[in-house]
């Protein structure tokens, strides 16, 4: 681990790859914004600034600690929520309007969203089950089968049962292509919902290998985890992208949402770093999976612009202090990516960042009790309406799938 601590100074790091296979069509998008706004001139639609109020977006990330950091982040985030809200029985989903998560963070932003979870309660449940959150399968703490833990957890809870937005992709193994899980598509039809507890399974890459929309109509073969885990998540390791995109494109629900100057965006990596000195198939899925993260990660953070110093804030292990705990990670300093040309530390620890974070969704929180015009229109689930821009792409995978399915 030394090389790895060398490498890691106030300058700029060894640069990242210029490109990755795996990136999602999403992620694509990202990109191309990217590059219309920064190569040829042309006005970006991340770009602008709204007086109404910032839709709050909370992305985590699958990561191969299993969700660690993430859920060590959530813990002391919500402490601090409530010790400045006045209000010591606060959660963490009060304070943001959409959570997207992938592998690990799928199921920390369903526990969060659709049963309300202390942010305790659910660090306890991801530092029990590891090695299934991760992908590595084997038993689930003290659960017999893998995916017990999520049946536990969810019972019979669906995706349109989240009390807010939320976001859950995964790999369609028959599709050959990204599958997001979304609650507005969910409260539209049965044919776009699905048992949370079959939906987390399936994005740490466990559980039933086919998973079934409640009324049959919707069908995909997820990813299950290979060799050590990481499969399931590698192609969608971080949702920031997805999450942006989605709020970007879904003027019902963010009427208001016109660029980067209306978001404020937490995004939560892992704090595990891929390592090369044992190759194997595990390890380089889960290198492919921190690539993809962190391309994701400098792309959004460039498209954020000046503005990425408050609002798009990314926690995530700096490398350094291999094998020590998610808290101790969050003493460390924090890392900022700069597109194409790696990480750099940063002056403030991850634990002051999100301290920062924390102060900014009490102000916004406040400023909408003072104010009459609604910053989000959450769908009801009760009311059905013309499906979302997300939900055209789900059709077109039940299509694909259920031709392919066994």
């Amino acid at each position: 681990m030394a090389t790895a601590s060398l490498a890691l100074r106030d300058q700029t790091l060894l640069p990242s790859p210029a490109s990755f296979g795996a990136s999602d069509r999403l992620s694509q998008e990202i990109f191309s914004i990217l590059e219309s706004n920064f190569l040829f001139g042309a006005s970006s639609p991340l770009e602008g600034s709204c007086s109404v109020g910032r839709v709050r977006v909370l992305s985590i990330d699958g990561g191969a600690d299993g969700g660690a950091l993430a859920a060590a982040a959530l813990a002391r985030l919500e402490r601090r929520l409530q010790e400045l809200s006045g209000n010591p029985t606060a959660r963490v989903a009060d304070f943001f309007d959409l959570a997207a998560g992938s592998g690990a963070g799928g199921f920390l932003a369903a526990a969060l969203f659709a049963c309300r979870m202390p942010a305790d309660a659910a660090r306890d449940v991801v530092a029990k089950n590891r090695k299934v959150l991760s992908g590595r399968g084997g038993r689930g703490g003290l659960f017999r089968r893998p995916e017990a833990v999520f049946r536990k957890v969810f019972g019979d809870l669906t995706v349109r049962d989240a009390a807010k937005p939320l976001l859950i992709p995964c790999y369609d193994m028959a599709s050959a292509a990204p599958f997001v899980f979304s609650r507005a598509d969910a409260v539209e039809a049965e044919a776009f919902d699905f048992p949370l507890w079959q939906v987390c399974a399936a994005a740490c890459g466990v559980g039933p290998a086919e998973v079934a929309s409640l009324d049959g109509r919707t069908r995909l073969r997820a990813a299950a985890a290979a060799g050590g885990g990481g499969s399931a998540s590698a192609a969608v390791a971080n949702p920031t992208a997805v999450a942006v995109t989605h709020v970007l494109h879904n003027k019902r629900e963010f009427p208001f949402a016109a660029g980067a100057g209306d978001l404020v965006v937490l995004s939560l990596g892992g704090s595990a770093a891929a390592s090369l000195l044992r190759p194997s198939s595990s390890s380089l899925l889960r290198i492919a999976g921190a690539c993809q993260a962190d391309m994701v990660d400098q792309a959004v953070s460039m498209a954020f612009g000046e503005s990425r110093a408050t609002n798009y804030i990314r926690i995530q292990g700096n490398g350094i202090a291999a094998g020590e705990t998610a808290e101790a990670a969050l003493t460390e300093r924090g890392v900022e990516s700069v597109l194409f040309r790696g990480k750099k530390l940063m002056a403030q620890t991850n634990g002051e960042r999100l301290d920062g974070v924390a102060e900014q969704l009490v102000q916004e929180h406040h400023r909408r009790l003072e104010s009459k015009t609604p910053v989000v229109l959450v769908k009801p689930s009760a009311t059905p309406r013309t499906s979302s821009s997300s939900a055209s792409t789900l059709i077109t995978v039940s299509t694909n799938s259920s031709s392919e399915s066994p």
